[in-house]
């Protein structure tokens, strides 16, 4: 962390205004705005008193003492949960405080010892979980983006379960889309707004997009396995994304990837040609989600965010230029196939 972070970050924490700050020194606000925007520097006889400020040695203000690596905080982590099952939660709090004192420009830390004294407390004294929810809104003006949103959609959580509706919506509209958890929260906000059926939708799309990367993963395990030559895990791995994707109700596209990835790499010509005539099929025809029980309130696959047109198109182009469909070009089943599907 370095010096102008330090000071921004510390400022806020003590609640003090850049002029407020300022006063204290003998210097203008701006020359503080200055700091805590890297544009200069305080000056060396500032630096004694600037530190006792903030709270902070002169190490740590002038960024001498190296940072907590992410394997360091896990182990601080671990520390400090076998603190609160031996001495309990408060000795727990105590040994936080003093970490956070001696790394005060560590927002991992900040809010990885947020997310277990949380977990630690089960409710618990106002107070304490004031002092949490002091630490979420510090890490919610991190300079670390990642952090940022962490903090922004644990905050978002705790308005929610205390009824401040408005709130934790205006914070989830902050968070990016591709937030971890955060269709899942919306969806339990939705239900506590009584807005039963966007709530449903919302949890059923998130059903819907694990489900895809579910077969993601896994047909990048069936390529490695091929390349290591292991044929009968990926068989084992190709029969597992088959039935995962058939469990989960998704379409004979999706369902077939992992089987037809397979029937190329042996160079199965009926097979492949019999697995892509699915799959286009699968492509062409309407596909009323409605009737899987796990996707009520998504309706179609345009509703689920899969468009099929364009997929046609793409999935036919992608074996004429894949090498290893090489051996379909030439036989009659497959020319047949592309006459079928090519034709306007």
């Amino acid at each position: 962390m370095n010096m102008h972070e330090i000071i921004r970050n510390r400022r806020r924490e003590l609640g003090l205004t850049q002029e407020q700050l300022a006063g204290k020194l003998g210097v203008s606000a701006p020359a503080v705005n200055k700091w805590e925007r890297a544009g200069s520097y305080p000056d060396i006889t500032l630096l004694p008193v600037l530190a006792r400020t903030l709270g902070v040695d002169l190490n740590t203000l002038l960024s001498f003492q190296e940072d907590l690596t992410d394997q360091e905080i896990g182990m601080f982590l671990n520390t400090l949960h076998e603190a609160a099952r031996a001495e309990g939660f408060d000795a727990a709090f105590a040994r936080a405080e003093e970490k956070l004192r001696e790394f005060p420009g560590n927002d991992r830390l900040a809010y990885s010892v947020a997310v277990l004294l949380e977990g630690l407390l089960c409710g618990g004294p106002e107070q304490r979980q004031e002092e949490i929810g002091a630490l979420y809104e510090r890490c919610r003006n991190s300079a670390d983006p990642q952090v940022r949103e962490w903090a922004v959609h644990a905050l978002a959580i705790r308005l929610l379960k205390r009824g401040e509706l408005d709130r934790a919506e205006t914070l989830l509209e902050a968070l990016s889309d591709t937030h971890r958890g955060k269709r899942e929260t919306l969806a339990a906000l939705r239900r506590r707004q009584g807005r039963t059926g966007e709530a449903w939708t919302l949890l059923e799309r998130e059903l819907f997009d694990h489900a895809h990367g579910l077969q993601t993963v896994l047909l990048k395990m069936i390529e490695w396995a091929l390349e290591e030559g292991d044929w009968a895990y990926a068989r084992l791995l190709s029969d597992r994304a088959e039935q995962a994707g058939a469990c989960l109700d998704l379409s004979d596209y999706a369902v077939l990837s992992a089987p037809l990835q397979l029937a190329l790499a042996e160079q199965d010509g009926p097979q492949a040609i019999r697995l892509l005539e699915r799959m286009l099929r699968s492509l062409a025809s309407p596909w009323d989600l409605s009737e899987s029980p796990l996707y009520r309130h998504l309706l179609t696959k345009d509703a689920a965010g899969e468009a099929q047109t364009p997929l046609i198109s793409l999935l036919l182009d992608e074996v004429e230029r894949d090498q290893a469909c090489a051996f379909l070009w030439e036989l009659p089943e497959y020319r047949a196939l592309l006459q079928r599907w090519r034709t306007p």
